[in-house]
Formats: C-alpha cells, structure tokens, sequence
C-alpha cells in the first residue's frame, strides 16, 4: 500500500479493498507455499502501509513472528493499526533500525518487499539494509514485486510516486547484483497489462489510486474471481514453458 493511502485507516467500517489488493495476496500465499519452507521463524514486511498483507500471513501462519515496517508509521498510526488489526501478534515499526534495537530473533527469514522498490530513486537504501541475514548465517529467503513494464508508465504512477516500472530480467538482474539467488521469477494478471495499456492510450489523465475503490460487492467479486483464474492460466502456461508477461513481476530468492 502506498503511504498516500494512510487516510483510510479510520474507516474501516465502509471501507472497499480494491480486488487487486485482495488477488495479489492470494498469489502472495500461493508462491510462497510453493517455494518457501513454511513456516519460517520470522517475517518482515517492508513498506507494511495498512499492514493487510502481513496480518493475512499471520493468519495463514506463514511465519513464528511478524515485524511490519513502513517510515509513516507513529505512535498514532501504529495504534490505530493495532485496533483495526484486533491486536495481532504483529510488531509495527517505522525503520528497519528501529525494528532492530528492540532485539533481533534468531532462526530463519523472510523478507517481503512488495511494491516498495519502485518509490525508491535509489534501490541500494532498502536492499542493504535487508540482505544482512547472510552474515548471521541464517536462512533467509526473499520476496520481491514490483509493477512491470516502463511501456505502461502513466499519470497513475506519477500519482502513486513511482519512478519506474521493471522487466523481469531488471527485477532478477537487480537481486543477483545484490547476492541473492534466485528461486523463481514472473509476471501476474496479464489481463490487467491489457487493460492499462488500452487505458494509457484512450486516457491522458488518471487521477485514482487503490485507496478510492468504488465498485459494488458483485464487481469486485467478479474482479477477484478474474484475477484468481488469470493467474492460475499463467502459472499453468509458465510450466508448459510460456511465459505471459503482467502488470506485475515478482523475484523470490533466498540468501
């Protein structure tokens, strides 16, 4: 979740999640269930927003603990976060340093760093500060998305903050130069790459982020249900040996 999209905190009561947030979690599980020894001992979430993501972990008990990071984060923040979320087991700070000074856990790692990477004019700030698990000589594995393809750079991320959009091969590329080994690698929800293409074309303007979803219960039933069938068919495609590319890529290394 971008840091813009704090604003909606406090209502949760009428409050619509956008069907692509609630899709890229359930592609979230399903490859972390595929290629990650789960449960890992500990699971950081780098650029928690809402902290949705990480408290869908914790229910899917994908980790032992969980440590939720974004720089927006204050005292106010974190306790409205902490009643929304009904006090879950989740520790909420606002800088990985900080994060660090109440006590690190020994054991295994994962990092998740979903839609982070590209708000950063330069990436080496978090990568560093994450790829430190090595000189412990614990496991650590690593979750990366960002949104695919310059091509379709529009006012929609000018509005978002962002400085650029990946290939699969950037987002690779950028973690081998960092030393992780990569797992696997890929696109997810081609037919929104579609979508945002027409879009890019037939709109000069665009002035709405996840934050203000509008669409009805049926609507964003039957977004959730697209996405989920979308990305089922690529992940099928992709072990008959074609790659469809997405309106996201992912990189899941380990260290």
């Amino acid at each position: 979740m971008d840091i813009s999209e704090f604003s909606r905190l406090h209502v949760t009561s009428n409050y619509a999640r956008h069907p692509w947030e609630t899709a890229r979690g359930k592609v979230l599980l399903r490859l972390l269930s595929k290629y990650v020894p789960l449960p890992q001992d500990k699971l950081v979430d780098i650029g928690s927003g809402d902290a949705y993501v990480i408290n869908l972990t914790c229910e899917n008990r994908v980790a032992g603990s969980y440590s939720a990071i974004d720089i927006a984060y204050t005292p106010e923040i974190i306790a409205q976060l902490k009643e929304n979320n009904h006090n879950s087991p989740i520790g909420y700070f606002p800088s990985i340093p900080g994060m660090e000074a109440s006590g690190r856990q020994p054991g295994t790692s994962l990092y998740l760093c979903m839609d982070v990477l590209e708000h950063l004019e330069n990436e080496k700030i978090v990568l560093d500060q994450i790829i430190k698990e090595p000189l412990e000589k614990n496991p650590a594995f690593y979750f990366f998305s960002v949104p695919a393809f310059q091509s379709v750079f529009s006012n929609h991320d000018v509005l978002l903050g962002h400085y650029r959009r990946y290939t699969v091969s950037q987002l690779k590329e950028l973690c081998l130069r960092h030393g992780l080994t990569v797992i696997d690698s890929g696109y997810f929800f081609f037919s929104l790459l579609i979508g945002r293409w027409f879009e890019k074309k037939l709109l000069k303007k665009k002035d709405y982020s996840i934050d203000n979803w509008g669409g009805g219960p049926a609507k964003t039933t039957v977004i959730n249900f697209i996405l989920t069938i979308d990305f089922k068919i690529s992940n099928a495609l992709k072990k008959a040996g074609i790659r469809l590319p997405g309106l996201s890529c992912y990189c899941i290394c380990r260290a």
